[in-house]
């Protein structure tokens, strides 16, 4: 709980006086007439309280020798609550947040107004409001935060309006001990649950039936979610890089290829791995021949890793190494035939959001936690093969935080030969 003390600390530092600064966890989204989406915070207020509630929002007020914090949320409605659960108390929420000043939701309007009025203003001259406008954050059905600056503004002309999104994208992308700890224990409970799927992993079972494993293995074991709908691909599935669950009906041969991309969440943080397993304990040699050219790219571009570097070069950099890989395999016949199966991006970053903010012509910095993924998928052998560890950059280089999920192919046999 230290740490949200620590990151507002930051962020305050990143504003200057006579500013204020608004995030907003938002509100779940409509799926179908009175049916919502679960609801999940937006992910800057979550790192800046540590609050999963709807309609709470976060107020900074920095002025010259002074920081003030506001947080609000729903207030206790016993009818309400009956109907759609326990809502945090005040002292909940502040236990939660470290924040003192804990208010009802319906007094943020009033409170608002008074920092930003220039008469009898207690504050002193506000002159700044940075708001959180994030893509698609809605702070009630009908109105985003886009919309709720443009009314601020018209409302308050002699303010100054910008956009938070960049200053807590800052803070985001520097991930703590504490953050690297929690994305290390996703990493390990995902490590575990594709254990769970090895051993059950047999001629004859579907896509789907691995995929519910894996979420029920999460949910009763830590009551642990997805951090993204599991992909289960086999066969000539495989070849498709986001085989979504609706059609994960593929039954399971003996010489198939079995590709997952899956990943636990843990606190709010994401593991995102994925391998690849021969279903019959063995690779064939056309299957060996692509897995390891895949895994020497993975293996390398891991190496290869460290500050100042962009994701850009990276990507560069496996191009070359799958080709080389490809090349002294017979796997393509010319240097140009790389683009036909190597198709994506090689990383992302990695952190509260599976594609975690951040660019990639940004220079990676020490404390930076990345995927790197190289892939390459041959429709015409119906194989896709994906190998995928999650990244820490380091001072000098990098730290793979999902050594531990075992990669080289003799490993993976000796892995299959000994399930239950």
């Amino acid at each position: 709980m230290k740490e949200y003390n620590i990151r507002r600390e930051k962020l305050f530092e990143s504003l200057p006086d006579h500013s204020v600064a608004l995030v907003f966890a938002g509100v779940s989204k409509i799926a179908s007439e009175d049916a919502h989406l679960p609801f999940l915070a937006n992910r800057n207020f979550f790192y800046l309280t540590g609050i999963e509630q709807e309609n709470s929002v976060l107020m900074l007020i920095k002025c010259p020798g002074e920081r003030k914090e506001y947080l609000f949320v729903d207030e206790y409605d016993e009818v309400k609550e009956r109907w759609t659960g326990r809502r945090l108390t005040f002292e909940q929420a502040s236990e939660i947040s470290q924040i003192e000043n804990v208010y009802a939701y319906s007094n943020f309007d009033t409170m608002l107004s008074m920092a930003l009025t220039r008469e009898n203003n207690m504050y002193g001259q506000i002159n700044t409001v940075f708001i959180d406008l994030s893509d698609e954050l809605k702070i009630a059905q009908n109105k985003s935060t886009q919309l709720f600056k443009e009314e601020l503004s018209s409302k308050y002309i002699h303010l100054e309006f910008k956009n938070l999104y960049p200053l807590v994208v800052e803070l985001r992308l520097v991930k703590s001990q504490a953050e690297i700890n929690e994305l290390v224990e996703a990493i390990n409970n995902t490590s575990i649950g594709i254990n769970d799927l090895l051993n059950n992993l047999h001629i004859g079972i579907s896509e789907h039936e691995l995929a519910d494993r894996f979420e029920y293995y999460g949910k009763t074991h830590g009551r642990l979610d997805l951090a993204f709908e599991t992909i289960i691909g086999s066969g000539e599935n495989t070849i498709i890089l986001h085989h979504p669950i609706a059609q994960q009906d593929r039954i399971i041969e003996f010489d198939d290829i079995v590709q997952f991309d899956l990943g636990y969440r843990y606190h709010g943080y994401n593991a995102d791995i994925s391998r690849a397993y021969p279903v019959s304990g063995q690779f064939t040699d056309k299957q060996r021949a692509i897995y390891e050219a895949v895994l020497e790219c993975n293996k390398a571009v891991i190496d290869y890793i460290k500050p100042g570097l962009t994701i850009m070069d990276l990507n560069e950099y496996a191009r070359n190494v799958l080709r080389g890989e490809c090349l002294k395999r017979k796997l393509i016949k010319s240097e140009e035939d790389i683009v036909t199966y190597f198709i994506h991006n090689v990383s992302h970053f990695l952190g509260l959001d599976t594609h975690d903010v951040g660019d990639r012509q940004r220079k990676l910095a020490p404390g930076n936690v990345i995927t790197v993924e190289p892939g390459l998928y041959f429709p015409d052998l119906k194989i896709g093969i994906r190998i995928e560890d999650d990244v820490l950059v380091t001072e000098s280089g990098s730290i793979c935080l999902s050594k531990g999920i075992k990669k080289e192919a003799d490993d993976i046999e000796r892995l299959l030969k000994n399930r239950r």
